[in-house]
Parts: structure tokens; C-alpha cells; sequence
């Protein structure tokens, strides 16, 4: 299961450190012939004592694209110990995020992060997590077959399974699967998830690599009761009922389902043939760097549907008056078709991270198709140019970019822009730290969604300016430790009021932040987490809490000869108090609030965890300061979280 990608290799090397170092790889090189003539022998993984011993099972993957894998060489699936303990998924990033009663439902971060529309916002971006897409998708590159099963169980018959699967079936010829599920009754009446995320990979490529080809299919159902909250927080507060299924809450037959399928498919080509000893006139043509050629296909379709028995409840008073009010069937339908053909210096040589120079360009057609109800329908088609380079000097510094422009009848001018330096003091390998700069801008349309929307509860057309947002980000690393700042720049914001009606700023806000990210090993102790503070010059359009932490800590013992491996630990969640938005079901969005401070509440979740052989096992206690009466752990208003609770999960890898 992956997590925090920690390098299964460590401590030879961190992630700052070159994965292609010669020393890790021999020694790993030793281990796999040894475990081949020494079968029964037992080695520990990283999460043991002493450091020099380790799994000899490694899994790779890529994301995206082929460039991604030469230009990486791939990542390692996390199977640490260390990551086995977080049961819920928004715990499992150095995000924090503000979500609802139960596991499944919407979140939103506590960081303001702007992301790219890429011509037409496809996604519903409260259930992100949940869903699983071209951007997602992991492409497994294992040694040998390779399985792993991940199920937890929790109160109120919660269940969540991840199952991954790879194998060369061909030589040559990978193909993989992963399926998550998250299905929780919820201790809320009508707070129910069933959430289901599929995709299936396969790959292959030529014995001289010139050749290559990858094709994806993924396929998501969110089905989430939507109960609008509890109807009086004293309620929850005051402990006055101690059975959650008692407490009124707003909307009793609501529901949304969102449904995300598509499918993708990758091929390039090398222009000039893989070298030949044999062949002096071949050898001489393929010293000739003519490049690579891509193609990329890929159709995205999405379909959500706000469904309910009555609208007429008091919940809808301060909105618009129902269209149909026997029922409420609102349902959305997108698609997208995306081609594009790029060229780019990458050949037959592959990366890790220390690129000289690599470039790339091409062009995007895109073809777009909403309904966004009934009755209308509007397609779109777009041309969209892009660019990316890659630039590496004397080995201790790292350049690179990237820039897309949208044309065409739909987000026309839409452009986004990012330039990233990475310098050592020192080389890759050898260093007093690492500088890290990054400059990002989106210059964009608002979402469809804040334009024209017409549905049972909410009607509004809008002609709203393009939004601008510029984020400087500095950051200095040291052996698991980064501390930087950022600052952004956000001009004519576009937000949902407290009306949950779109509004346009019409002048510029700004976000100052200090950070620090931690993933530091002591010893027999493991700290991983992020500390932030933020503030806003205009609280009146962007609510954050200006101080949040999350912090994960543990403690490995090796047990039996390093035959088992025990880990307590605990990890704390804490952000200041502020008016965090609330949720409007019947937009799947989250809005502006003020009449009601959350945070300003220690979540404290406390575990054990056991290694034996390739199970790694764990039992939680979560929300433990939850038993000392002090009912303040409520993170969007009318929302609160679950009261303590145990889970238990196992994750057991299988090969062969």
C-alpha cells in the first residue's frame, strides 16, 4: 500500500539521494542471490533494527506516462510498517482536510490550493480523494507476480479494502489491477458511503525499447447519503443525546451519486533505431538523437446525480423555490475526448531525476460535450498547445517548466504556467541541504459550475472574469527536514457566498505561509508530518486556520530475532479555530459561513502495529481525547466527527 513513498532501500539512501547510486544497488544485487540460494533465511524489513537489513521484495511503479518512468525511473510502493497504521485515506498525504460525520463523505483542504482547470472542470473536486483517474493511475513494474490485500475494519460496520495486483504475463507484457473500496453506515442517521474505484493497466514494449504502448480503464461509483447535518449542534455539544442515530438532522432521503469512468492509451516511438554492434551503418544511425514521438488517447466521462423524496424541507427555505417539488432528480453529464501528439529529446536512455537537458512539445484536441441538465447540451472543441523542458547544470542544479495555453470555443486564453530550481549545496549526492523554488501561475475561467447552473434548488447565469493566481513557494531541506514559505497572489477570486451563490472579488487577495515538513528516522524513532501557519489579508472570502499540524510518531521494536516487528505510536491533528466553510449537498461544494467556529480541537489517534513476515497488522484507537467529554471535534459546521472508536486492519503482500 502506498502512502509517503519512503524508500524501501533506506538507510543507504533518503529521497534526495540518487536511486541509480551504485552501492545500494549492489548490495541489493547480493541480497536477491542470496535469498535465491537461502530461501528459509529471514531478513527484516526497514522498519527493523539493525538498518542494514531489508525486504528483498521490491515493487515499482510510474504514474501518468511514459516520460514520467524515464525521467524517474519509476517509484517504490511503500510497504513499511509505518505506513500500515492510517485507516483513513484522508490521513494518508501531509494534507489536513475538513470532512463531514463519516469516512467517504466530502472534504475540502485546510490549504488554499488552486489547481488547473485544463480547458473544462471535469471533477467534483469534494470527493478527490475518493476517486481514482488518468492522474492516479499506477503502472506496476514487479520482479515477480505480485499481490497485496489491505482491509480494515471499524465501528459501525466501517470496511475498506485496496487490492493491487501485478505481473509480467509475456515477456514484456505487464498488466496490473487496483480496486478500493470505502462502504461505512455512518453513526449519523443518513450519512451512509459506499464509494468503489477500479482501474486496469497493461503494457508493453519492444525487445530494443524503440517501441512501446500502455492503455488504462478505471471506473468509480460514489453513492453518499447526504443528511445536510444535525439540526441543532447543542445536540452534539452538550452530549444531550449519546445515540447519534437519534439526533434530527436536516435532509432525510438525499443522496448523490458520482460516477467517473474512462479509459487511456499511450504509444511512442523513437525516431532513430537502438544501437547495433553488429550493424556499423544501425550503431551510427542510432547515435543520431532524432527524438521521441508520442501519442496520447484518452475519453472521460462523468455523470452526478443530487437525488431526494423531499424538497420541501425546511433546509431549502433560504433558496430558491423548488422547481418540482414532489422530488429532486438533478443529473449532470460530461464527456471528454482528448488526442494530442508530442515530440520530446528523450531516446532510449533512462533517468533518475538527473536529466541534462531534456524537451518536449506538442498539441491537444480536445472535444467536450456538457449537459449540464435536462434540457441543454453544449459542445465545445479545443486546440491546446504545451511545452515542458528540463534542464540539469553540473549535477547540482535542476531546472525545469512547463506552459499550456487553451484555444478554442470553450476557456479560450486559459493558461497555466510552472518553473521549478532545484539546487544542492553541494552535488545530489553529497550535501549540506537542498533549495527548492517554485513559481506557478493559472490564469483561468471560472468552473462551469459558478457560471450557468440551473437546477431543483439553485438557478444563476454569470459573466464572470477570468481568475489569476500566482504562488511563490522557497523551501531549504536537510536529512528529512524542509522549512519554507510561500506567498499567493489571487486576483478576481470566484467563491460561493454565503448564500451558496457564486460571487466574483473584484481586487486581488493575498496568502502568506511558513511551513515545515518532517520525515525524520532517530534511531528506533520514525516522525512524519507537516506544521503550517497562514494568513490572509481579506478573511472575508477565503476562511483558513491560520495554524495546523499534523504529526505521526512512532516507535520500532524488532521481536523473536527480527522474525516480528512492534510498533506503537500515536498521530495528532490539531488546527486553530475559524469559520470553516460549510456543505451544500445539492451542489457537491463546499461555501462560505460565519456564524460558526470550528477547530481549536486535539485529535489524537493512538496504535499498535506488528510485522510478521509480509502481514503487517494494526489496532487503533481513534479520537481518544473524544472519552474526556469535551465534544468539540467538529471540523465543518453541523458536521461533527465520529466519537472514539477502534479499528483493525491487515495488509498482507503475496508473490508467486
Amino acid at each position: 500500500m502506498h502512502l509517503y513513498n519512503i524508500s524501501l532501500i533506506s538507510p543507504f539512501y533518503s529521497q534526495n539521494h540518487c536511486m541509480t547510486c551504485r552501492k545500494p544497488i549492489l548490495f541489493l544485487s547480493i541480497l536477491l542471490v542470496y535469498c535465491c540460494l537461502y530461501p528459509n533465511s529471514t531478513f527484516a524489513s526497514n522498519d527493523t533494527i539493525p538498518k542494514t537489513q531489508l525486504d528483498s521484495t521490491l515493487v515499482k511503479y510510474y504514474h501518468v506516462s511514459f516520460d514520467s518512468l524515464f525521467l524517474t525511473s519509476g517509484k517504490f510502493i511503500d510497504t513499511s510498517l509505518f505506513s500500515v497504521s492510517d485507516p483513513d485515506i484522508l490521513q494518508r498525504s501531509m494534507n489536513i482536510f475538513s470532512t463531514l460525520c463519516n469516512a467517504g463523505l466530502a472534504h475540502k483542504s485546510l490549504y488554499f490550493n488552486p489547481v488547473f482547470n485544463n480547458g473544462f472542470d471535469l471533477v467534483s473536486h469534494a470527493f478527490d480523494q475518493y476517486i481514482r483517474n488518468h492522474k492516479s493511475i499506477r503502472y506496476l513494474i514487479p520482479n515477480q507476480p505480485f499481490s497485496s490485500l489491505y482491509y480494515i475494519m471499524g465501528s459501525k460496520k466501517e470496511q475498506q479494502l485496496n487490492v493491487s495486483f501485478g505481473r509480467e504475463l509475456a515477456p514484456r507484457l505487464f498488466v496490473g489491477m487496483e480496486y478500493y473500496l470505502v462502504n461505512s453506515p455512518g453513526p449519523y442517521k443518513n450519512s451512509k458511503s459506499d464509494n468503489r474505484a477500479a482501474y486496469f493497466t497493461l503494457r508493453f514494449n519492444t525487445k530494443d525499447e524503440r517501441y512501446a504502448v500502455a492503455a488504462n480503464y478505471y471506473n468509480n461509483k460514489i453513492t453518499v447519503q447526504e443528511n445536510g447535518g444535525i439540526v441543532n449542534d447543542a445536540q452534539f455539544f452538550d452530549n444531550l443525546e449519546s445515540d447519534r442515530r437519534i439526533i434530527g438532522i436536516n435532509l432525510a432521503d438525499a443522496q448523490n451519486q458520482i460516477k467517473e469512468t474512462g479509459f487511456g492509451l499511450e504509444q511512442y516511438v523513437n525516431l532513430s533505431p537502438a544501437a547495433n554492434e553488429n550493424d556499423s551503418i544501425r550503431s551510427m544511425l542510432s547515435r543520431i538523437k532524432a527524438g521521441r514521438i508520442t501519442h496520447r488517447l484518452s475519453y472521460h466521462r462523468n455523470q452526478m446525480l443530487f437525488s431526494e423524496k423531499s424538497p420541501l424541507a425546511d433546509f431549502y427555505a433560504d433558496y430558491d423555490t423548488a422547481i418540482n417539488q414532489e422530488k429532486t432528480h438533478d443529473s449532470i453529464y460530461q464527456h471528454a475526448f482528448r488526442n494530442s501528439i508530442q515530440w520530446n529529446t528523450l531516446g532510449y536512455k533512462k533517468y533518475d531525476g538527473d536529466v541534462p537537458f531534456y524537451l518536449a512539445a506538442g498539441v491537444e484536441h480536445v472535444y467536450l460535450r456538457h449537459k449540464p441538465d435536462s434540457v441543454l447540451t453544449f459542445s465545445y472543441s479545443q486546440l491546446n498547445p504545451f511545452a515542458s523542458i528540463r534542464i540539469s547544470v553540473l549535477k547540482s542544479a535542476f531546472l525545469d517548466g512547463s506552459v499550456k495555453l487553451i484555444s478554442g470555443e470553450q476557456n479560450q486564453g486559459d493558461l497555466e504556467m510552472k518553473a521549478n530550481l532545484t539546487q544542492y549545496l553541494g552535488t545530489k549526492t553529497k550535501n549540506a541541504g537542498k533549495l527548492f523554488f517554485q513559481a506557478n501561475l493559472i490564469n483561468q475561467e471560472p468552473s462551469w459550475l459558478y457560471k450557468k447552473f440551473e437546477s431543483n434548488h439553485f438557478r444563476w447565469e454569470n459573466n464572470f472574469s477570468k481568475s489569476r493566481f500566482l504562488n511563490l513557494t522557497g523551501s531549504y531541506s536537510l536529512v528529512g527536514i524542509t522549512a519554507g514559505a510561500s506567498w499567493q497572489l489571487i486576483d478576481r477570486y470566484v467563491y460561493l457566498n454565503k448564500a451558496a451563490v457564486p460571487q466574483q472579488f473584484s481586487g486581488t487577495a493575498t496568502i502568506y505561509s511558513l511551513f515545515s515538513n518532517l520525515d525524520v528516522r532517530l534511531g528506533r524513532f520514525d516522525i512524519k508530518g507537516i506544521i503550517r501557519y497562514q494568513k490572509t489579508n481579506n478573511d472575508t472570502i477565503i476562511h483558513l486556520p491560520e495554524f495546523s499540524t499534523r504529526i505521526k510518531f512512532t516507535y520500532s521494536q524488532a521481536l523473536f530475532n527480527n522474525a516480528a516487528i512492534i510498533q506503537p505510536g500515536f498521530t495528532f491533528t490539531y488546527f486553530s479555530a475559524y469559520y470553516a466553510d460549510t456543505y451544500m449537498p445539492a451542489l457537491r461544494s463546499f461555501y462560505l459561513q460565519d456564524s460558526r467556529l470550528t477547530g481549536n480541537y486535539p485529535f489524537l489517534d493512538v496504535f499498535v502495529a506488528l510485522k510478521v513476515k509480509r502481514a503487517n497488522i494494526f489496532l487503533q484507537y481513534a479520537n481518544i481525547i473524544g472519552l474526556s467529554g469535551y465534544y468539540q471535534y467538529m471540523m465543518v459546521p453541523h458536521y461533527p466527527m465520529r466519537d472514539p472508536r477502534f479499528y483493525f486492519g491487515v495488509s498482507w503482500r503475496f508473490y508467486q
